[in-house]
């Protein structure tokens, strides 16, 4: 490679729930496949809820990644131009005067705040909130965990900032040392008021808190420049390179798959599921059950989320005898859809979309004797499928006719069987998006955009790699299994 050859690029860093991987894109919004790493990290979860990470430990794995990503560019890379991130949405860290976290990072997964979901349903009007917030009363949000932390932990009085884990992080590189976060990753929070991109006072009000506990708002094209001693000599070169305040990580993916506007729509399957449209205008009624995310003035972000995907596939290896990962797909395509005769609801985590009941729980129904152990993790994937036709056919009314359904994300791009079930369940075609990195690729469209290379989100398109096409045979069967799946969702529900 010539050293000289690469002028100017961006530095992605992109916080998953199980990995941080921090990468350099060039200015088309290319990852560089040569200046990139993947730290792994593992949340800790309990059968009592928590779900939980050392704020300090992922801190160190953050900046390790950008460590290793600068030394690789050495001699490379000659000016980065901007630094972006995203993040897992929906953490929680309590922070204390000095600017210390004294809390874990609790993670939406935590489902700890059942009562306190319960007590904000009794005392506050949560269809009102839904619409005014976006976002459905739920433990995956912060306002019911604000409440338990103060129900449960000795040390809530020395919290002087409640932050997500990405604002915290951003607010210690700098010498103008301010707390302040996006709409977006603001948005995934359900404090946001998304028609005044404030902080939603009667929440805040019913909370006992001040707004000057919460980070101020901001744009994500807001940046920070000028690294504080500390950092300005540990990455020298981005000493005055603008560091672009994080979004949520369902913003970025849905943008670095090309799904602006209602002609294209993203499935992301990695350890969690998601579908979302980003529409370029606000939404003036939000669906029942679905959330809605502000990223500008003019953006927003429309669909459901579910706890669970990929991480379906690690549970059922650490807890059924199944093929080796490798042959999982070649032994899947053996199976006839809906042979099993099992139905699933996919709840080991809690329920989001639709229902977002706190009580829910996974459940298996029709087990035989004779099902094998692969026939009931094709049952558990094939629930999360019905999961996202369910989500689908209530976000038709926003969508074109003609809407391109695009796929993203390790766990159904690995298992091609998962891809074809999706879109037979859907009865429509599914284009793969060639990047590996869709969501870091997002944040690098963004900060094109922000930097004024780019005019607009979809100046810079997907690459598409393969298409699916759905089997009208198979999707009449998966059309009665949906209806077992929702008979057996009722029955929970009435229980």
């Amino acid at each position: 490679m010539n050293r000289s050859v690469i002028k100017e690029s961006l530095i992605v860093v992109d916080i998953g729930t199980s990995s941080v991987k921090t990468s350099i894109f060039d200015l088309e919004g290319n990852i560089l496949p040569n200046f990139s790493i993947s730290i792994p990290h593992t949340i800790i979860s309990k059968n009592d809820g928590t779900s939980q990470q050392d704020p300090e430990m992922l801190r160190s794995i953050v900046e390790e990644s950008i460590d290793i990503v600068l030394e690789k560019s050495e001699g490379y890379i000659e000016n980065i131009v901007g630094v972006g991130l995203d993040s897992m949405a929906s953490t929680l860290v309590g922070i204390n005067k000095y600017g210390k976290p004294i809390t874990p990072i609790y993670t939406y997964a935590d489902t700890r705040s059942n009562n306190q979901v319960d007590k904000i349903k009794q005392d506050l009007n949560e269809t009102i909130l839904h619409q005014e917030t976006g976002a459905v009363q739920h433990t995956s949000y912060i306002p019911s965990k604000i409440m338990w932390m103060k129900d449960n932990i000795n040390n809530f009085k020395d919290i002087d900032k409640f932050v997500d884990f990405s604002t915290y992080i951003y607010s210690n590189w700098f010498e103008n040392k301010n707390f302040k976060a996006s709409y977006s990753i603001s948005s995934w929070s359900g404090l946001l008021d998304r028609n005044k991109l404030e902080w939603h006072s009667d929440l805040i009000d019913y909370l006992d808190i001040s707004e000057d506990k919460l980070p101020k708002l901001r744009p994500y094209d807001d940046f920070e420049s000028g690294l504080n001693n500390n950092y300005s000599k540990r990455w020298k070169k981005l000493s005055e390179t603008p560091f672009f305040l994080s979004v949520g990580d369902g913003m970025a993916a849905t943008i670095g798959s090309g799904c602006t506007g209602r002609k294209k729509i993203s499935i992301t399957v990695g350890s969690t599921a998601a579908i979302r449209i980003l529409l370029d205008t606000k939404v003036d009624k939000v669906p029942k059950g679905l959330w809605c995310y502000r990223l500008l003035n003019d953006y927003t972000l429309l669909g459901g989320s579910f706890s669970e995907g990929g991480n379906l596939i690690s549970w059922a290896y650490n807890n059924l005898k199944l093929p080796k990962i490798e042959n999982l797909n070649s032994e899947l395509l053996k199976l006839q859809s809906g042979s099993h005769g099992i139905s699933v609801l996919p709840f080991l985590l809690g329920e989001r979309a639709l229902g977002w009941s706190n009580n829910s729980k996974g459940i298996i129904s029709g087990l035989k004797y004779s099902n094998t152990s692969i026939e009931i993790l094709q049952s558990f994937l094939e629930s999360i499928s019905y999961r996202l036709y369910l989500v689908y056919e209530m976000l038709k009314d926003f969508l074109d006719k003609d809407v391109q359904v695009i796929a993203s994300g390790g766990a159904i791009k690995n298992l091609p069987w998962w891809i074809q079930t999706t879109s037979d369940v859907l009865d429509k075609e599914i284009y793969i998006s060639k990047d590996n990195q869709d969501t870091g690729k997002g944040v690098a469209i963004m900060m094109l955009r922000a930097l004024g290379y780019v005019g607009n989100f979809e100046d810079i398109d997907s690459d598409i790699e393969e298409k699916y096409s759905p089997d009208k045979k198979n999707h009449k069967i998966h059309k009665h299994l949906i209806d077992s799946h929702l008979r057996l969702y009722e029955k929970m529900m009435n229980n």
